[in-house]
Parts: structure tokens; C-alpha cells; sequence
């Protein structure tokens, strides 16, 4: 075992402990190992020196030699040793009765990427040991400090132990913040313990653990977040990350190997109550960060009738709880290819659970998907059988019971230059509504003429629901189709086979010309449909072609440093697209499962992008277009200035509508700058018979000083057929006020009915190493208003640090 005093910089601790990339250039680091010095000699008098040291003078300066003991005068000292290690001091005194070599005076110590410094050290050459307690040892950004470190070996581990050790990033002389504790064991790799922690602000103690354990991994330890908000109170999030899984080491009791993370949840909201729940993590799991394990969670809800929207809803129990199994499996089977087994199962309590406590999830996806399957997956195709359940009966939602699907990629067809690929599928498919809506809506709803009592409840239905709904209210009582319709709107069910096969044939003619034909077929049949309609069968054709020619004109040398230009050629291609398919357009009450969803973005003229099988209607259309491209040199490469694409949709036979045209699109993308971009989607209607509607979405990112940096955007939207009209604005800045002071905020503005639906102000100090942040936000839900406070409190070199605490917002 060796004793090692010193400033001790472990770059280890830089990634896991405080999730931040090594420096460049740093490949791997090895801690510092006891310095061992070669062997050699100095000038006259060297037959004094040791045959241990290895000492050169380069400042010429004086040299004395005693009997036992030699002093050498610099400053250019220099001991150079055999492992790489190069020590400098302004004066050496090497005493060969203690067997040591004593360095003094702006002592630096050299090893890899460890740098060592301060004004003493003590090498005592016979052991092999280094005194370095008076040295500072840095690997940016971190440094670390111990009056002594003892390296152990633990099961084929090296361990340090360090006593009165201290951690800080703030390489000055006085640093302004130190985490401190009278006992410091490391595991590189794995953890480090503290006994007696102490937070340091400068020289005054700020916080105190008698223990803390702090796995080397940004997602472990110990972690909270406050804040307020309107349908919370004020709240404390707590989360506390440990490995689970493993053996324990009968020697040391540690747990080896552990490879399931575990977060255990403890949640204080004022308004509501307290949340427990725990995570566990897989992370032997490839993606670990989107396959997240088995998660639970579990709220005894004091006040299920606050909401952010304001809008009321019915009876709701108080135990809110989510049960969450996304997880992967993967096979080993004697098989060229990748096999897996995939689980993404969501039980809510109730429809309202995201909306509560999971803002983000329930923005983006608020009736999860509940699939379990079994996947293959090679270079060429991928087998997929799986299920679609529906767990959670308060939302409409689809059924798989199962279906298996055979994908194929695009690939040559037997080595010839035609180019294949193909979809097939055969499952039981299904759709049932949400039972709040079936019991209160749909179910009177079915026997209704037209008037004012179906007005009533058609009101209350958006969407596909109100589409059908309306198509069932105007067929009179008893109708065949009406009962067909019925099961579509409430519970439907069938087998369905799917099967699209299609061949393309690229063709080039010199660089000027591009042609792609491409011809299809498919096949669809339902059985075993619930409801009065007889089993179906369609067969789906289609041709269609891509040509498109290229003209570039390169402007030389032109340059720009304002705009970014060095060089610029253009680049027009001007494309165009015909697409004929024809099939068996099937009626409102047919099974429609798998069908389309509102949009303002056209539609795709391929059939094996179009997923909505179930409402493949005949078409013949046409898209003329033309890119224009803008190239540039940057860093010696070819770099994209400016993107243009324009195009538009003739309809020879529309499959939705009536339009003889769609709207004129324009999509742009301009980043000319590093500081300056432009992204626009524009479309409008240019001729009668359109799509009857425009559309603008544009966003610009602007830096016009050091100090001051916006982003803008806007979107209008008039006149479609589904989506309510639009008119609004958001905008975000960041002011640098002065060194220490920073300020932030961000709007929405909806213009159609002068609604300030978002305000949010952060205010910035920075703290030398650290950086405070106050913030305030406030919604406007027209219902009701929503707010929320929040402070930050990161450590401006290592932002993701939790050694021991982490203030955020959410």
C-alpha cells in the first residue's frame, strides 16, 4: 500500500460525478502513480547525488555539496523521471541521510495531463514516495485536495482514501467555493464516499452531511427541485438515484456489478399531497435514456378538481397513480439478425393524470400507446409481431390482437437494376371509444333524427367522432348503413390482410437528367367485420414517375466575410412528381382504423408512406417543383447557405375533395451565420379551385451583440377546414445586463383574440463559480391562469452537478 500526500486531480471524477466531457485531446487518464525517478547524475560533485535521481540545472545557478547533503540553486531545476513525470523547482535539497529531495519554490509536477503545483514537495527516493500536501493538483476543471491519500487494492481495484480532502473547480489561489469532508474514500469509476461533508462558500461553511455516498454517474445521488405552481402550491421533488443488482464482495460489502438503476421518487406538493414512486432502470439497455424501465408511481390527490385549464371536470378519485413498462429484450438466436422484444405499456389512473403531473409527456403524447412485441431486424427487413392493447378505457384508442408485419427495404430485385420494396401485414384490428364518451354521448346519440336534441350532443364530439356521428344522424331510422356506421363510432372489429408491393428503376442520363419510374400493386381484405357490412377485399394499382434536372452556375471567388460567403455556386433543380393510383373507394361505414388524420402538410404521393390503409382513396395527381440550393465553403467544406423548395399539386382526381390544385408551397432554410438563421413554411392558394386556405410559419435567431440574443417566430393560419384559425407570435431573449447580471424571458402572443398566453422572465447572477437563477412564468388558458415560480442554483463549469443537491424547474 503507498501513501501519497497531495492535491490529487482524478479525472475520472470529470465525466461520471459531474457530466462533463473531458477535455480535448484526452483520450484516457491514469491517476498519478508513486513517481519513480531514473537513474543519473550532475556536473562535478555528481558522485554525491544518489544513484536514485536523475537531476539537471538548466538556469546555471549555484550547486553545493556537503557530506550529507547536496543544494542546488535555480531556478530551472529540473528531476526527470523514467515513467514520463518531469518535476521543476526553483531549489532543490537533496538529504541523504532522510533519503529525500526536498523542492522548493514554484514547484511543478508534470505527468500525461496532470499538472501538480505549488511551492513544496518532498521526494523521498528509497521508498518511491512523494510528499505533495503542499501541491495543487488540477486536470480542468476540476481540482482536488488531501492532506494525505492512502491507494489501496480491493479486489484487483485501486481505492483512495483521502483525509481532509476537498473538491472545487475555481482554480485560483483562494477559491471561492470547496466540498470538503474529514474522510474521502474513491472508487474510480464507480462512487465516492464522504464521511462529515462540509459545503464551503469561500471560507464559510454552508452545508453539512454526516454521510453522503455519490455514485460517479450524473443520474445518481441525491437530487430536489422547488418551485410553485398554481395547481401545486409550492412543491419539493426529491429523487435519490442507487445501483441495484450484483454480487456483494464478501470483503469490502460492496455491491459489484450492479446494472439496475434505481430512482426512488419522494414528492411534496402543498395542494396536493405527497407522490412516491421509484424507476428502474435497465443500463445493461442500449438507449437507457428513452427505454426506461419499470416505473410506479402513486399520489393520494387532495384536490382532484384543480386544474391548469380551468375547466371543470366530473368525479375523479384521489388515488392518482401511473404504472409505466417500456423495455427491451434483446435475443441471442443462432440468426443473422437482430432479435428483441419490446414492451411500451401505460396504465393511468384516470384521462386526467398527465395533464396533472406530467406536463411535458402530456404535451406531446396524452393517450399513450400500449404495444407489446417481438422484432427481427436485419439490413434488409424487419419482422414485427406484436399487440395493441387498450388498457386505459377513458380514451379512444386502436387494437392489435395481433398483427404481424413484414417491412421490406428498398434493394435490388435479384441483381437487377429495378429497386424493390414492399409492406405486408395480416391482423386482427379493432377501436373502441372511450367509455365516458360511449355511455354520456354515443349511446343516446345513435337513436337521434336530426334536431335540436342531436345538435346538442354533437356538440359535444370533435373530430373523426363528430364526422361519423354526423354521417349516422342523416340517414333516417333503420337503415343498414346507419347500424354500420354505429359500430365504427363505438366498438369496431375485423381481420384485415394488407399487402403493397412495389419496383422502381433509377435512371440517370449524364449529370443533367434524373428519371425514376415506378410502378405498384396491392392487396386488401377484411373479414369477420363486426356490424352488418359483409366481408371486403379491394386491389390497389399504381404508377407514377420522378424526373428532375439539374443546372448549376458557380460565381468564382466571390466573398463575403459579412454574410459568411467564401465562394458561392447555385443550384436550380427543377423536379416534377405523377402519381396514379385507383382502388375501390369504400363508403363512410366501411372499417376505417387506420385512417387519416387532419393536417395542413400535403399528403404523400407514395403508397408505402401512406399508413392510412383503411382510407386509400383513388387519386391522380401531379407536383411540379424546384429547388434552389446556395453553396458555400465552410471549414474546407461544401456548406448549405441557403434552401429553397417551391412547389405545387395539380389534382387530375383529388382523393379528399374537390380542389383542382393545392396550395403553392414554399419551404426555406437559411443559416448564413452561426449567429443568424431563418427557417420559413409558407402556402397559399394561387388559383380558384384551391385548397382555400393560407398558412405562414417562420422563426428567425438573431445575435445582433456580444450582450443580446432573440428568437422570433410567428405562424398565421385562415380559413381551414379543420383547425381553428391562428395568428400568433412568440418571442424569446436573452440580455447580458453586465459581467455578473443576466436576464431572460420568453412570450406567446395570440393576436386573433389578444390572449398573452405565455410570460416568462428568468433573471441570471452569476456568483463567480456559481450561477443563481430566479424565474417567474405565468399562462393565460383563457379558462383560467396558470403561474409558476422557480430557482436555479448551477455550478457555472459543471451544470449538471449534484454533489449533493440540485435546485431546477420544470
Amino acid at each position: 500500500m503507498h501513501k501519497v500526500g497531495a492535491w490529487l486531480v482524478f479525472p475520472w471524477l470529470i465525466l461520471p460525478l459531474m457530466a462533463e466531457e473531458l477535455p480535448s485531446g484526452v483520450d484516457t487518464i491514469t491517476p498519478v502513480p508513486p513517481p519513480e525517478i531514473a537513474l543519473g547524475g550532475l556536473g562535478p560533485g555528481a558522485e554525491a547525488l544518489p544513484d536514485q535521481l536523475k537531476i539537471d540545472n538548466f538556469g546555471g545557478g549555484s550547486q553545493t555539496f556537503t557530506q550529507d547533503s547536496v543544494v542546488f540553486a535555480g531556478p530551472g531545476i529540473k528531476i526527470t523521471g523514467d515513467n514520463g513525470m518531469e518535476i521543476f523547482a526553483d531549489r532543490v535539497v537533496v538529504d541523504r541521510k532522510a533519503a529525500s529531495a526536498t523542492l522548493e519554490g514554484n514547484v511543478s509536477v508534470y505527468q500525461g495531463n496532470v499538472l501538480q503545483r505549488g511551492q513544496r514537495a518532498v521526494y523521498f527516493y528509497e521508498r518511491k514516495f512523494l510528499d505533495a500536501s503542499g501541491l495543487r493538483v488540477s486536470l480542468d476543471p476540476i481540482l482536488l485536495e488531501a492532506g494525505k491519500f492512502t491507494v489501496e487494492e480491493r479486489n484487483g481495484k485501486k481505492v483512495y482514501v483521502g483525509e481532509d480532502a476537498g473538491i472545487t473547480t475555481d482554480d485560483q489561489e483562494t477559491p471561492d467555493y470547496w466540498v470538503r469532508a474529514k474522510k474521502t474514500t474513491i472508487v474510480p469509476g464507480e462512487k465516492i464516499v464522504f464521511n462529515d461533508l462540509r459545503l464551503y462558500a469561500g471560507d464559510v461553511p454552508v452545508f453539512w452531511l454526516p454521510y453522503f455516498s455519490h455514485p460517479l454517474d450524473a443520474q445518481l445521488g441525491y437530487h430536489f427541485l422547488p418551485g410553485s405552481r398554481s395547481n401545486w402550491g409550492p412543491f419539493l421533488l426529491n429523487t435519490y438515484g442507487t445501483m441495484l443488482g450484483g454480487k456483494i464482495n464478501p470483503v469490502t460489502g460492496e455491491n459489484e456489478d450492479a446494472w439496475l438503476l434505481a430512482r426512488w421518487r419522494f414528492d411534496l406538493r402543498a395542494s396536493r399531497g405527497v407522490g412516491v414512486g421509484v424507476d428502474l432502470v435497465d443500463r445493461k439497455a442500449d438507449n437507457s435514456d428513452e427505454i426506461s424501465g419499470l416505473s410506479l408511481y402513486y399520489l393520494y390527490d387532495t384536490d382532484p378538481q384543480n386544474t391548469r385549464s380551468g375547466i371543470s371536470r366530473g368525479p375523479l378519485d384521489a388515488d392518482r397513480y401511473r404504472i409505466e413498462l417500456k423495455q427491451r429484450f434483446k435475443l441471442d438466436l443462432p440468426d443473422q439478425a437482430d432479435w428483441r422484444i419490446d414492451s411500451n405499456l401505460t396504465l393511468l389512473s384516470d384521462q386526467h393524470f398527465l395533464e396533472d403531473f406530467d406536463i411535458a409527456k402530456y404535451r406531446t403524447d396524452p393517450a399513450p400507446d400500449n404495444t407489446l412485441g417481438i422484432y427481427r431486424r436485419d439490413d434488409a427487413s424487419l419482422l414485427s409481431l406484436y399487440g395493441r392493447f387498450r388498457i386505459n378505457d377513458f380514451y379512444r384508442s386502436d387494437t392489435r390482437s395481433p398483427e404481424l408485419s413484414f417491412d421490406q427495404a428498398a434493394a435490388p430485385l435479384f441483381g437487377l437494376p429495378l429497386i424493390h420494396e414492399g409492406n405486408t401485414s395480416l391482423g386482427i384490428i379493432g377501436e373502441n371509444a372511450a367509455d365516458p364518451t360511449r355511455k354520456m354521448i354515443l349511446e343516446p346519440l345513435v337513436s337521434l333524427t336530426p334536431g335540436a336534441a342531436a345538435e346538442g350532443f354533437l356538440n359535444q364530439l370533435t373530430g373523426f367522432d363528430r364526422q361519423l356521428a354526423e354521417q349516422m344522424i342523416a340517414l333516417p331510422l333503420g337503415d343498414s348503413r346507419r347500424d354500420a356506421i354505429r359500430t365504427q363510432l363505438i366498438d369496431s372489429s375485423y381481420a384485415r390482410f394488407n399487402s403493397f408491393q412495389q419496383v422502381s428503376l433509377p435512371l440517370t442520363f449524364g449529370d443533367f437528367l434524373s428519371l425514376v419510374p415506378n410502378a405498384g400493386v396491392g392487396y386488401t381484405s377484411y373479414a369477420a367485420v363486426d356490424g352488418p357490412i359483409d366481408n371486403l377485399d379491394r386491389l390497389t394499382l399504381h404508377a407514377g414517375t420522378e424526373a428532375s434536372v439539374k443546372f448549376s452556375k458557380d460565381f468564382g471567388n466571390y466573398r463575403n466575410a459579412r454574410w459568411g460567403l467564401d465562394g458561392l455556386r447555385h443550384i436550380l433543380q427543377p423536379y416534377s412528381q405523377w402519381s396514379v393510383l385507383t382502388t375501390n373507394d369504400f363508403e363512410p361505414g366501411d372499417p376505417q382504423v387506420d385512417r387519416l388524420t387532419p393536417t395542413t402538410r400535403p399528403r404523400p404521393l407514395d403508397p408505402s408512406r401512406f399508413t392510412a390503409v383503411d382510407e386509400l382513396h383513388s387519386w391522380n395527381i401531379v407536383r411540379l417543383g424546384a429547388r434552389n440550393r446556395l453553396i458555400t465553403k465552410r471549414d474546407n467544406q461544401s456548406y448549405e447557405w441557403l434552401y429553397l423548395d417551391t412547389y405545387i399539386n395539380a389534382f387530375l382526381q383529388d382523393p379528399e375533395a374537390q380542389r383542382n390544385y393545392s396550395n403553392l408551397y414554399n419551404d426555406l432554410r437559411w443559416q448564413p451565420l452561426p449567429w443568424m438563421g431563418l427557417d420559413v413554411q409558407t402556402q397559399f392558394p394561387i388559383a380558384s379551385g384551391g385548397s382555400g386556405f393560407n398558412e405562414f410559419t417562420g422563426r428567425v435567431r438573431f445575435m445582433p451583440t456580444q450582450n443580446f440574443q432573440f428568437s422570433l417566430g410567428y405562424r398565421s393560419l385562415n380559413n381551414h377546414p379543420v383547425f381553428i384559425d391562428s395568428n400568433r407570435i412568440d418571442f424569446s431573449t436573452y440580455l447580458n445586463i453586465s459581467e455578473g447580471w443576466g436576464m431572460s424571458s420568453r412570450h406567446t402572443l395570440e393576436l386573433d383574440d389578444g390572449t398573452l398566453e405565455v410570460q416568462q422572465y428568468s433573471l441570471h447572477r452569476d456568483l463567480g463559480n456559481w450561477v443563481a437563477g430566479l424565474g417567474f412564468s405565468h399562462r393565460d388558458n383563457r379558462v383560467a391562469t396558470e403561474y409558476g415560480v422557480f430557482l436555479s442554483l448551477t455550478l457555472k463549469n459543471l451544470p449538471a452537478v449534484s454533489l449533493p443537491f440540485q435546485l431546477e424547474t420544470q
